[in-house]
């Protein structure tokens, strides 16, 4: 089980390299396959959704894969197959159902939201159930995941119904950060990814199911979905029992046998419906099992909150002449301090991550996003960049 374990972490480190910027993408992909889970990858053109989809259903061999594209016009048959002719005539209503997505053990479909509804019902059973309705009887079928991605949310109630069925949800953007961007631009067209058989995936969906759950596990779901409810933010009682076998597929993912806190940041992507919930979800989460993960991501919030005073500061420097740019420097130092103070929080962050001896992603995310805002400052409101500003990363 190491060398499958072994596998998993190059497959996942090959993905994060591949893909710039999408460790969580990445992470939720592969608890998803753990766990026999379905994603859903919302957000504009171009932001790779299908490319990690395409790169992560390849990875393992032998594997019976289903690839799709839909649009308002695609038909049943284009999903599930052709009705057979020849059994049509004796009265049965069946299909064809080589190559299909019946067939298939891990698929993938993009624009999944523009199925019609002819396709919907037989998709929610599918999905749910893991059974497709052929002819008279209601066969099972072997799918473990479905990725899906989209440029836009459902609308009416049978696509959001389908919506539900997603276990994990993430919202794409656009890179972020400038060292970033470059490091897209002058990559490697391609970067080598291992390949599993799937034979050792389906050994490790084995194994996620004996990582041990405390009784501590239980008590923190308890008290997240109390202050969720709180909130106003209800999720059902379905989602929450499946909250804890993406738990432990986390655990088993990042080499641990039993379910810690660290393990329920994954649940970030499980616990909002609406977009605008999943702030608040992530703070409630966070603030009950990472505490350093939760102020990591305050401090990038505070940071993109300056970065959109800046912006709009300078927009009205353009229209409005020489005493809205007066202002924008004098605003331009004070936001700056603002930022090396963010900056020093930064610091301590790492120095508590590094005491207690975990790695915490989201600080690297702190620090450069609040590099790249002062930088932003320096250039645009002050005329010095950060590293002239002691702001150096």
């Amino acid at each position: 089980m190491n060398d499958i374990r072994t596998q998993f972490r190059e497959l996942r480190q090959g993905l994060t390299d591949r893909h710039i910027e999408r460790y969580d993408e990445v992470e939720i992909a592969l608890n998803a396959l753990l766990s026999q889970y379905h994603v859903v990858l919302l957000g504009p053109p171009g932001t790779a959704k299908s490319m990690l989809a395409t790169d992560l259903v390849h990875t393992f061999t032998g594997a019976t894969l289903f690839k799709y594209l839909f649009g308002k016009f695609t038909t049943p048959e284009e999903v599930f197959g052709p009705l057979d002719v020849s059994k049509l005539q004796d009265g049965k209503y069946e299909r064809i159902m080589t190559g299909k997505l019946a067939e298939a053990e891990i698929a993938f479909i993009d624009e999944f939201f523009k199925a019609n509804t002819a396709i919907q019902n037989a998709l929610l059973t599918a999905m749910n159930e893991r059974q497709y309705d052929h002819g008279t009887q209601r066969i099972d079928i072997p799918l473990m995941s479905l990725f899906a991605a989209s440029n836009e949310l459902p609308e009416g109630e049978e696509l959001w119904a389908l919506y539900d069925r997603f276990h994990f949800r993430k919202i794409v953007s656009y890179i972020q950060e400038p060292s970033n961007f470059v490091k897209m631009l002058t990559a490697p067209q391609a970067v080598e990814l291992p390949h599993i058989p799937i034979a050792d995936l389906r050994r490790a969906q084995q194994a996620v199911l004996q990582v041990n759950v405390s009784d501590s596990v239980y008590d923190t779901l308890v008290a997240i979905r109390s202050d969720m409810q709180l909130e106003g933010i209800i999720v059902s009682d379905r989602r929450y029992r499946q909250t804890v076998r993406a738990l432990q597929s986390s655990a088993w993912l990042f080499e641990r046998d039993a379910v810690t806190d660290e393990d329920f940041s994954i649940l970030q992507h499980m616990l909002w419906t609406n977009p605008i919930e999943a702030k608040p979800v992530s703070r409630i989460i966070l603030n009950h099992t990472n505490p350093l993960e939760l102020a990591a991501q305050e401090i990038i919030d505070m940071a993109d909150e300056i970065a959109s005073q800046l912006h709009a500061a300078m927009l009205d420097a353009k229209q409005k002449g020489i005493e809205a740019e007066q202002s924008l420097t004098r605003q331009g130092i004070e936001w700056f301090t603002r930022c090396r103070q963010l900056g020093e929080q930064v610091t301590d962050l790492e120095g508590k991550a590094s005491k207690e001896g975990v790695e915490v992603n989201r600080i690297k995310q702190a620090r450069d996003r609040v590099w790249f805002v002062a930088s932003e400052i320096g250039q645009h409101a002050i005329g010095l960049d950060a590293m002239d500003l002691s702001m150096g990363k």
